[in-house]
């Protein structure tokens, strides 16, 4: 599949192990590399993939079974299908991903890079935003764009790497939200990361709406959907 979709089809085969076209045939895949249980629900696809170690085949034909469409994966009743082997449970997770033709024109002059002198911003930003959310902002350093204002960080983008994909995490002041900020810094962090890949990757928790929203709005089109569980010895 050309596009941003084939890119995409070949970095999650590359990641999983399996054929490019399995992403959208879907199907289960037991191998003994794997120490997790996990599926990749692909937008449109006939099935999802399914995937863990080998002992697990038969759990993963149920989950197969039961598993659903993107964006309709029960995360508790999946990891029940695997019995007492069932630990923790990461997802389900959103994936889309922006190309240089979908990123919007957005012309913010307060968004600029950032530098190592302006990571005491970032600390302050960090501890005026609830753990959980700055937890999983994926916002820990540089490189990064921020959107300031009279010196203080409202928002901001850290571009990082997953197994040579790039990556976007972004975090806003609780008090900066619904003003267009994090659109315009996670942008600003996308075009950075066109310049390693031809397509930017962004992830949030599928629970997350107001995170999935910010990535729709600075041009990120769903993908899949995911899903890992991790097993008991």
């Amino acid at each position: 599949m050309a596009g941003w979709r084939g890119e995409a089809d070949r970095w999650w085969a590359q990641v999983l192990g399996v054929l490019a076209a399995a992403m959208h045939t879907g199907g289960v895949f037991p191998a003994s590399h794997f120490d997790h249980v996990g599926i990749v629900a692909v937008a449109g696809a006939a099935a999802p993939v399914v995937y863990g170690p080998s002992g697990t085949r038969p759990a993963l034909r149920h989950m197969l079974e039961h598993a659903g469409s993107a964006g309709a994966l029960d995360a508790g009743h999946l990891a029940a299908l695997l019995g007492p082997r069932a630990g923790r449970v990461l997802g389900p997770a959103w994936y889309g991903y922006a190309t240089a033709g979908s990123l919007p024109a957005m012309q913010d002059r307060r968004v600029r890079p950032l530098t190592g002198a302006d990571l005491p911003l970032l600390a302050r930003l960090h501890e005026q935003t609830p753990r959980a959310e700055r937890e999983e902002s994926g916002t820990a350093g540089l490189p990064a764009f921020g959107c300031l204002e009279d010196d203080v960080l409202l928002s901001v983008a850290c571009l990082g790497m997953w197994r040579e994909m790039p990556t976007i995490g972004v975090l806003t002041h609780p008090q900066a939200r619904h003003r267009g900020l994090a659109p315009a810094v996670v942008s600003a962090a996308a075009r950075a990361g066109l310049t390693r890949r031809p397509v930017v990757q962004y992830r949030a928790r599928r629970a997350n709406t107001a995170s999935i929203a910010v990535a729709e709005r600075a041009g990120f089109t769903h993908y899949c959907d995911g899903l890992i569980i991790d097993l008991i010895p």
